[in-house]
């Protein structure tokens, strides 16, 4: 036992060492106080409304009360565990909503707040999708109210072993039997397995299936079928199927993404969607009208729209648990009792934080501003109208590789950002990393997605050179050269605070790439412009290089836009420009080399535009919190001991600490298999004498 003497003695020092201890939840009520604008204002903006962050607090409140929707064991799930969990939870939203207690939009918002990864992501994502936008009426009619029931799970089984972004290049076969009215479905090679598609490993009895169409030994391409792969009754795979989990991946692994085989599989010929091409019972083949030649990849198109919106909200929920904590972290003092500093207030924290939450906002709007897109060219779709597809396609296929590089870089530094806690799987940064990282990838690599947009850039650059106006994105082509002569008119260092100036600047490196890109490939291919062989294959670096910097120039230009734009009061679209003009000066600063080698920018110009950022810095430091508390996240959400909204963090590290499994017993699972015949006397004597 201790004396009281003791206890005195103890509680003397501690007084002496905690003299200027500061209360993490005093810091960051602190916080608050001192923004310079209020965040429910813009967090109701950002999020469509007052009402719905209302209804979202609602809908944690019902989810903390059912026992799939409990968080507080989530990081220490084995894999088999958080696949088994992940798919309660994603049942247990579907069974309220088949049941009339929650509506469709509130069954979608509580999965986006319980993010929790499982077996129906594909089915929701791209099976259903899919139906509606390349099925017939038929074809709809059958499989949605199946689907939307549950009485069938689908994926979509694209990818294969040895192809993926290189679509064209896929090898599973659709071979047409007239005699029997079926497709034989066939892996021809040990590459043509279908690999990765989330929810075939275990979950799902149906696959839309992106197969080569052959009719009488003539390939027609790639077209898309409603295929079942496992029996409704017992789950085991149907005849001429091999289907399999791929087993553990770098995270994301409550999903059981898998692989498969078919060996001379038979489905029905109304089994291929055929809202656009068809195949007769005889074995003709129906092209689709000339407008209507891709609208099988729209599919993939709306993919890519919503990564790029939930890009931002990604990066937004590890930049919130970063900010919050940084600035509750207090560390380093002149001598010991002394108050130390937040460590918010160092500026290589804030420069490194700071331009991350500018950045989330920006993913955000653009986001907003993709998924717009996307709308505008479904209803015109739905009209047998595709003149804005190539135009969609190229800006989501630049914007899907920018976002994604961003947001996934983002979350790793704000990770870093938050010194030791930050590798503590509790930060919840870990997990969203290695969940989110596969985004730069999936649905297309990142570097081929830039070279798509090249193509682009580089027939606008021919466009222009013939005298035509080029439309959309590529607009500021129609006068290259005027953009590419411009110089650098910044005479002061408050200057690059103005959004022209930014746009200006950003403009002008886009289309100096785009040119030198074009003239590059000129001279190469020998005067022609070619899009593969070895003049494209000897120019990568550089068009994806041009490529980035045309994505960078739509993402700025929409956030400016979007700021301009807003909906909040004057507070709050102040601080929004200070964000617009540190985001577009993040961007100067990173890719500062592309403006002094052609002498846009001046050194002196160049020095300005630095210490305009460290300005911006300063004055937005007092309203950082304040800044990711208008993302307008719950704590459920981020489910993070770091990102706390009430700064409790270190209380919150200790008591999620005190449940984790290894934590059952006192002793610890390895104390009798293992510790305990090297450690405890008597058993080692029994040990080794039995040795």
């Amino acid at each position: 036992m201790v004396d009281e003497r003791t206890r005195n003695l103890v509680k003397a020092s501690s007084r002496l060492v905690l003299a200027e201890h500061v209360d993490p939840q005093d810091d960051m009520r602190a916080e608050r106080a001192r923004a310079s604008f209020a965040s429910e204002n813009l967090a109701e903006y950002l999020n469509g409304g007052k009402a719905i962050l209302e209804r979202r607090s609602r809908l944690v409140a019902q989810l903390e009360k059912t026992t799939w929707g409990d968080k507080s064991q989530r990081y220490f799930l084995t894999r088999e565990q958080e696949y088994v969990e992940g798919l309660k939870a994603a049942m247990g939203i579907w069974q309220l909503m088949q049941s009339g207690r929650l509506s469709v939009e509130d069954g979608l918002e509580m999965r986006n707040l319980l993010s929790f990864p499982g077996g129906l992501e594909l089915h929701i994502g791209m099976f259903m999708p899919s139906i509606m936008s390349q099925g017939d009426e038929e074809q709809q009619a059958y499989w949605l109210p199946l689907a939307q029931t549950l009485k069938v799970i689908g994926t979509y089984a694209q990818t294969e072993l040895g192809h993926g972004t290189f679509v064209r290049g896929l090898e599973t076969t659709a071979t047409y039997d007239a005699q029997s009215e079926q497709f034989v479905v066939h892996s021809p090679a040990l590459s043509s397995t279908k690999w990765w598609p989330g929810g075939l490993g275990k979950t799902s009895t149906h696959i839309i299936l992106m197969a080569r169409l052959i009719i009488d030994a003539k390939d027609y391409g790639l077209h898309a079928f409603v295929m079942q792969i496992r029996d409704l009754r017992t789950h085991l795979p149907v005849q001429g199927v091999t289907v399999g989990d791929i087993g553990p991946k770098f995270g994301y692994n409550g999903v059981d993404n898998g692989f498969l085989i078919f060996d001379h599989a038979q489905i029905p010929r109304k089994a291929m969607l055929m809202r656009y091409a068809k195949v007769t019972s005889e074995g003709k083949y129906v092209p689709p009208p000339a407008a209507n030649a891709k609208a099988s990849y729209a599919t993939m198109v709306y993919v890519r729209a919503t990564i790029v919106e939930d890009a931002g909200w990604y990066l937004a929920k590890a930049a919130t648990i970063a900010v919050r904590y940084n600035a509750i972290r207090r560390q380093t003092a002149a001598k010991v009792g002394e108050k130390e500093l937040q460590v918010l207030d160092y500026q290589n924290t804030s420069a490194t934080l700071l331009p991350l939450v500018a950045v989330a906002y920006a993913l955000i709007f653009m986001g907003k501003s993709a998924m717009k897109m996307y709308k505008q060219f479904e209803k015109a779709r739905n009209k047998g109208d595709f003149s804005l597809l190539p135009e969609l396609h190229a800006v989501l296929s630049g914007m899907k590789a920018v976002s994604t590089w961003t947001a996934a870089d983002g979350i790793e530094a704000c990770r870093r950002g938050c010194g030791g806690h930050g590798f503590s799987a509790l930060s919840g940064l870990p997990n969203m990393f290695a969940s989110y990282v596969q985004n730069v990838t999936w649905e297309g690599d990142n570097n081929v997605l830039c070279l798509q947009t090249a193509r682009h850039l580089l027939k606008s650059c021919e466009a222009a050179g013939s005298g035509k106006q080029v439309p959309g994105s590529a607009a500021y082509l129609t006068d290259a050269q005027q953009e590419i002569t411009r110089k650098c008119s910044v005479g002061s260092h408050l200057d690059w605070r103005h959004s022209e100036t930014l746009v200006t600047a950003l403009r002008h490196r886009a289309a100096r790439l785009a040119v030198e890109g074009h003239e590059l490939l000129i001279h190469r291919g020998n005067g022609t412009l070619h899009f593969e062989g070895p003049a494209w294959n000897g120019s990568t670096v550089h068009l994806i290089h041009m490529a980035r910097a045309h994505s960078q120039l739509v993402l700025h230009q929409t956030f400016t836009q979007a700021a301009q734009e807003a909906q909040v009061d004057q507070a709050a679209q102040s601080v929004l420009q200070r964000l617009v003009s540190l985001h577009g000066l993040t961007i100067l600063i990173r890719e500062l080399g592309d403006f002094l080698i052609d002498g846009y920018l001046t050194p002196a110009q160049a020095k300005m535009l630095q210490g305009q950022q460290n300005e911006l810095l300063l004055e937005l430091r007092p309203d950082a919190v304040a800044l990711v508390d208008g993302f307008g996240f719950e704590d459920y959400q981020l489910n993070s001991c770091l990102g706390r909204s009430d700064g409790n963090v270190y209380h919150a590290l200790l008591q999620a600490a005190r449940s984790s499994p290894l934590n059952k017993t006192e002793e610890g699972p390895a104390w009798h298999g293992v510790l305990k015949n090297w450690l405890d006397p008597e058993s080692r004597q029994q040990t080794h004498s039995r040795l």
